[in-house]
């Protein structure tokens, strides 16, 4: 069933301006939704109401008829176009979407003459017994009567006690039109409308309201439209347009008695619940309990020395903000019982205390999440965040919104995750953290998760800093001391040092698409970078730029995707191919998935892509790390490297001369890289003072290069021309066996 209703006109009384689209918007949306082949809905149970007909009367007479007669198998599809406004009386604000009748001076004495959202919630969305949607394209935000300022307040939705409804509002600009002549529609509707005709179409050719929801949330729309899809309403089907085509084309519509069924992920009914969690504890738009934090200089828990981790009270707020409870606490189980560590207002101890003493033993190992049902306070949810061999910590919270304790178990991780997390970086990584801990407890996640946090992901890699580290030529001669080329390291911003390595790990827990994504942000900044670096350094016309290296993982380079990339970032940038080293991480395994075959040699398959790589695109190829994970003399052996880099972890290992004087060996034999044959340098990486191996014995093995701080060198978002003379004297001294101090001038 749906109804679909679109006001061009308000009439004088309702003081706002006509508008050119809203009815036949309304018009394009019946006829979508009830297209002979592709609609989802029968022409008989779907009503269109436009102009002086769409009366606030007979909207809510056919609305409230339509959610008597319903059942829980029922779907309803409710879409205005048209103003909206907020009357302001006496301190009490109602929020209405304008029909042509409505007038401003009569809603004082008749407030329920107009079409108001509280009837839409409480009457319509919250009763209808089975699925309902609101979709609300309206296009100015009307005013305060009264009061003057320009604003439209979104109606509460979702939380403790809705129902199966979902919800896509305009957002309202304010005073601002939201009719493009140029579109010739509303702007929301042009998207809803292409959407419906295939572009949200899933790879079976469905569109539901789900995909509907992510392909308009997907256009980052200003301002961005509020979305609130429950459960059932992810899969709910609107239009049947068949397979969508980049070019919005559709292909291949299944008969209108033919419906294909995707097996249940189990936690795709409860995707939009904890969407909605998320989003009160990592709010990208200035919403519910903290403020949004875009860079770490906006952290909760900011003060005048920087971002600091949240306080376990704060916490403790924001987890009962988060889920809508009346009260939460930190409690610490003991041998003897418990005590409180941290509590919000309203956590009645007292009345708890037999209660949380009769299960303790649900507290201890193996940890077990659970909910106190039946008590005189609600439901009580008791989530175990950390276990000790005297010790456990429990978070308590008092009477949770219902939606999200039917999320069940990982609700819990959720907390858990939440919990470990110390808020006080970007919202968005936090947010990756806890996504990437149900991922790794669960699996699988619905589409909407899984497309959420890829999102976010791009979102952060794409904003890293790179910074460079030298790769210094020693030898006995100070003279020829000097710089031979340069790593890419990524960092979260130029003023951290650290290296993002959880971030970058991460990818591999979600899968290929996620890691390829990775290693093309980290390529795009790191030869743009380093292309800038040289020239800020050099000039433009100042001599070529030093070999660069950036590390990549065995997947990307699977990827043709990447390659492009690779070929495309290295023209734009200026820079000759060979130039660019790309770094084979030891710590991936070079091995098939499933679903592809190698054959038995995947050393000789690897080594087969690698080298038509090379001979398309003349870029050079390093292992990485060698020492760790994966590291093995055949793949150091057989691969078309041109350089071998030794983890710093080796220099600690007890045969590491050894181990050392191998990996030289191998290095002298020559292997073909693209049309000729070339030797291998060695590169030993972590070179401190204190390296167990000395400059002397690396140098004496026939090794040139190295990489560490025994260099005086940090890495740093510049580049120079060459290493100071004190510095080159130095090395070159510990090269010859001297341990003479670096001096340092005046």
């Amino acid at each position: 069933m749906a109804l679909i209703v679109g006001v061009n006109d308000c009439g004088s009384a309702a003081a706002l301006p006509s508008l050119r689209y809203a009815e036949s918007d309304a018009r394009a949306v019946h006829k979508a939704l009830t297209d002979p082949v592709a609609g989802g809905f029968a022409a008989a149970d779907a009503f269109l109401l436009t102009g002086a007909e769409a009366d606030g009367r007979s909207i809510r007479d056919q609305l409230r008829a339509l959610t008597e007669e319903s059942t829980s198998s029922d779907t309803l599809f409710v879409y205005f176009a048209g103003h909206a406004l907020t009357a302001n009386w006496n301190g009490i604000a109602d929020d209405y979407l304008v029909t042509p009748e409505l007038g401003r001076v009569a809603l004082n004495e008749r407030p329920d003459d107009g079409l108001r959202m509280a009837f839409l919630r409480g009457e319509v969305l919250d009763t209808f017994k089975g699925i309902a949607f609101l979709v609300v394209d309206w296009r100015h935000a009307g005013s305060y009567i009264g009061g003057g300022a320009e604003k439209f307040e979104m109606m509460r939705v979702g939380g403790r006690h809705s129902k199966q409804h979902n919800v896509l509002l305009a957002a309202p600009h304010e005073g601002g039109a939201r009719e493009s002549e140029t579109l010739g529609h509303g702007l929301l509707t042009k998207h809803l409308l292409d959407a419906l005709a295939g572009k949200a179409a899933n790879s079976e050719g469905l569109v539901t309201f789900g995909g509907l929801a992510d392909y308009v949330a997907g256009l980052r729309l200003e301002p961005q439209p509020d979305l609130f899809v429950q459960s059932r309403g992810t899969t709910a089907v609107l239009t049947r347009p068949g397979r969508g085509a980049s070019d919005g084309a559709v292909v291949d519509p299944l008969p209108a008695n033919v419906r294909i069924v995707d097996l249940a992920n189990p936690l795709e009914r409860s995707a939009a619940a904890i969407v909605e969690l998320l989003g009160r504890v990592f709010p990208r738009h200035g919403a519910f309990g903290r403020p949004p934090t875009s860079s770490t200089t906006e952290a909760f828990g900011a003060t005048s020395e920087g971002p600091q981790p949240a306080r376990k009270q704060e916490k403790i707020e924001l987890m009962r903000v988060a889920t809508e409870a009346d009260a939460a606490a930190l409690l610490e189980y003991t041998s003897s019982g418990f005590v409180t560590i941290s509590e919000t207002r309203h956590f009645r101890e007292d009345d708890l205390h037999y209660l949380m003493r009769g299960t303790a033993q649900y507290s201890s190992f193996p940890l077990r999440s659970h909910v106190l049902d039946g008590t005189s306070a609600g439901r009580v949810l008791c989530v175990p965040l950390r276990h000790g061999l005297a010790t456990s910590l429990v978070l308590v919270v008092v009477n949770p919104a219902q939606a999200l304790l039917d999320i069940g178990e990982p609700l819990a991780k959720i907390l858990e995750a939440i919990w470990a997390t110390d808020l006080s970086g970007p919202v968005e990584e936090g947010e990756i953290a806890v996504l990437t801990a149900l991922r790794e407890s669960f699996g699988r996640l619905p589409p909407r998760l899984y497309s959420r946090c890829f999102e976010l992901y791009r979102q952060v890699v794409g904003s890293f800093s790179m910074v460079f580290q030298p790769i210094v030529a020693i030898d006995e001669r100070q003279q020829y001391v000097d710089i031979h080329s340069y790593e890419a390291l990524a960092r979260l911003n130029a003023a951290d040092p650290r290296a993002p390595r959880e971030l970058i790990r991460l990818a591999h827990v979600w899968g290929d698409q996620f890691v390829v994504a990775r290693d093309e942000a980290i390529l795009r900044k790191a030869i743009q970078s380093y292309a800038e670096a040289h020239r800020r350094c050099y000039g433009d016309n100042a001599g070529a730029p030093r070999p660069v290296s950036i590390n990549v993982a065995v997947r990307s380079l699977l990827s043709d995707s990447y390659v492009d990339e690779i070929e495309r970032t290295i023209r734009a940038a200026g820079l000759r191919p060979s130039a660019v080293t790309l770094e084979i991480s030891e710590q991936d395994p070079i091995e098939p998935r499933a679903y592809e075959i190698w054959g038995d040699d995947k050393l000789g398959y690897f080594h087969e892509r690698l080298v038509a790589i090379a001979d398309r695109l003349d870029v050079r190829f390093a292992v990485d790390d060698f020492g760790v994970e994966h590291s093995s003399v055949s793949r150091m052996a057989e691969l078309p490297l041109t350089q071998i880099k030794v983890d710093r972890a080796l220099l600690r290992h007890p045969l590491a001369y050894q181990e050392l004087e191998l990996v030289a060996k191998v290095a002298r034999h020559p292997v073909k890289i693209g049309q000729s044959p070339a030797r291998r340098s060695v590169v030993v990486e972590g070179v401190e003072d204190d390296s167990p191996i000395s400059l002397e014995q690396i140098y004496g093995l026939g090794i040139r290069h190295v990489q560490g701080f025994i260099t005086g060198e940090r890495p740093s978002s510049t580049i120079k021309r060459e290493i100071d003379r004190e510095m080159r004297e130095r090395l070159a001294s510990l090269v010859r066996g001297n341990r003479a101090p670096l001096r340092r001038s005046a």
